[in-house]
């Protein structure tokens, strides 16, 4: 019973997250109270449609920029075993220094590599290494942010997110 207020809850926290007029520093306040795992720091989060199923099951790494619009979902059916319905859940983890472009929808179990950049309107469904940057429907690489790899930052604590 009492797990079931809380994920009741959790749900309230997200939903009011989306609908409420509030900074992004506040809304994320709302995410991590509604399960999302935050690291501490500054991460910017729009108007971001969680699961409410598992919130539990997505990791957001510091200096991290979500735009409005975009669903984080980490539960899945098997598409391809629809006689026992299959459902999968697994983890998103978004790593730190990313920068997802609104209307981006993530599904599956899935990682973000710092540093890396999701263009708006994608569809993310396998793994983005780090410091890539992917588009599209669904997802592809586009190209290196550095081109040589010295130039990759190895202190992102210093990072601003933008």
């Amino acid at each position: 019973r009492v797990t079931s207020v809380k994920r009741y809850l959790r749900m309230i926290f997200l939903k009011l997250a989306q609908v409420l007029p509030l900074t992004k520093s506040k809304r994320t306040l709302l995410y991590r109270l509604g399960g999302v795992s935050v690291e501490k720091g500054i991460v910017r989060i729009g108007r971001v449609s969680f699961d409410t199923v598992h919130p539990e099951d997505i990791h957001i790494g510091k200096g991290s920029s979500i735009a409005d619009g975009c669903i984080i979902i980490t539960h899945f059916y098997d598409v391809f075993n629809m006689k026992e319905h299959a459902y999968f859940r697994g983890e998103i983890h978004i790593g730190r220094n990313v920068y997802i472009g609104s209307n981006s929808i993530i599904t599956k179990a899935i990682t973000i590599g710092d540093g890396a950049i999701v263009g708006a309107g994608s569809i993310i469904n396998k793994d983005i290494p780090p410091y890539q940057v992917w588009a599209g429907v669904p997802a592809k690489f586009i190209c290196n942010r550095y081109k040589d790899p010295s130039e990759i930052p190895t202190n992102t604590d210093d990072f601003k997110p933008m």
